[in-house]
């Protein structure tokens, strides 16, 4: 790696959710993968720094990575890899289940955010959800209050309903949301820095 590139030393359970349903392509699944893959290697991947849990939704959420899971960088590649397109329907409430009560439990890996863990989770989604924006906001706020979770939304198309986007983010929205290149569906390595700079840093 280059010495100039960023890398977080911090203590962090980072959460990354994909989005596998119908209104997402196969390539965009493909460049959320790519995207999850650029932003852990900005992390320090260790027990007592940070640890990676991984899901993807669609009618059903997928663990492929849970914080309870052997903690190296290379695992976490895998667990990306594993992640698989189903293109049905787009549950995100369940999939914030899968974070609230799985994930972020600590009988299941996670750790105890009053000692000096920091808690995030990024959504990489369209905000087309089959519930809607307010089950959407509901859940965020939850995870938000009792889980002490910070959230971060990231749009993956050209099409994105941001409302729902804004929902799940903390504010200043600018801060805590990213959007694809409107004209190939891509991210620069630079926003991904960025990104996971401000990830580090909140």
């Amino acid at each position: 790696m280059n010495e100039a590139e960023f890398k977080c030393h911090k203590s962090i359970d980072l959460v990354i959710v994909l989005d596998s349903s119908g209104s997402i392509t196969r390539k965009q699944f493909k460049i959320e993968k790519k995207f999850a893959t650029g932003l852990v290697k900005r992390f320090e991947i260790s027990n007592r720094k940070t640890n990676v849990a991984l899901a993807a939704f669609s009618q059903h959420t997928r663990i492929t990575r849970t914080f309870q899971d052997n903690v190296s960088l290379k695992s976490v590649l895998k667990a990306i890899d594993e992640l698989h397109y189903e293109g049905t329907a787009s549950r995100l409430d369940l999939a914030f289940d899968v974070v609230k009560f799985t994930l972020f439990d600590t009988r299941k890996g996670a750790r105890d955010h009053t000692k000096g863990v920091k808690r995030v989770a990024v959504f990489l989604t369209d905000g087309y959800s089959t519930r809607g924006v307010e089950f959407t906001k509901d859940n965020a706020a939850e995870l938000r209050e009792k889980k002490a979770v910070h959230l971060f939304s990231v749009g993956i198309s050209d099409r994105v309903h941001k409302a729902e986007l804004d929902e799940i983010a903390n504010k200043p929205h600018s801060k805590y949301q990213l959007f694809a290149n409107l004209t190939n569906d891509s991210f620069r390595k630079e926003q991904t820095e960025h990104f996971a700079k401000i990830i580090c840093e909140s």
